[in-house]
């Protein structure tokens, strides 16, 4: 009783939807820091346990898990500072939305390992996620700061 319909413990629709935000955005970090730590450390076991040859000269897949280590610092900004950081959460909904696409068509068109097939539904998940959670979060338009 007292509680506005659709609230739970006092929490509002938007701010439940704001809370599973910062948590995708967290699970979204950790995969890419994990896929970080593979790629900078052991690549040997990125390949073995993904079936992806590695690449002859390992010094750029190894750099390529710095930039996943930037990112996902990056992904964590809208995790300490909400409000601030909205646009990251565009930004990651667009680059693994992207990403899906690049990896998923690899395989598709050009026969790359399947392998990148999972990496690529991944990447699609996270987009769907942080989508969802942030027009949830934003009155049902995720954009809404962008376009007026």
């Amino acid at each position: 009783m007292g509680q506005a319909a659709g609230q739970l413990g006092g929490e509002t629709p938007a701010e439940a939807a704001h809370r599973k935000m910062r948590v995708s955005m967290v699970a979204g970090s950790l995969y890419d820091m994990v896929f970080a730590v593979i790629n900078m450390m052991a690549p040997g076991f990125g390949s073995w346990f993904m079936e992806i040859p590695l690449p002859d000269d390992q010094i750029y897949l190894r750099f390529t898990g710095v930039f996943l280590f930037m990112l996902a610092l990056f992904y964590l900004l809208p995790v300490i500072h909400p409000g601030a950081y909205l646009g990251n959460v565009v930004v990651a909904i667009i680059g693994r939305g992207l990403g899906a696409l690049f990896l998923i068509g690899a395989v598709l068109f050009f026969g790359y390992p399947k392998a990148f097939i999972l990496l690529g539904a991944g990447d699609f998940l996270f987009s769907v996620f942080h989508l969802y959670y942030l027009a949830g979060a934003e009155g049902g338009n995720p954009f809404r700061h962008y376009l007026d």
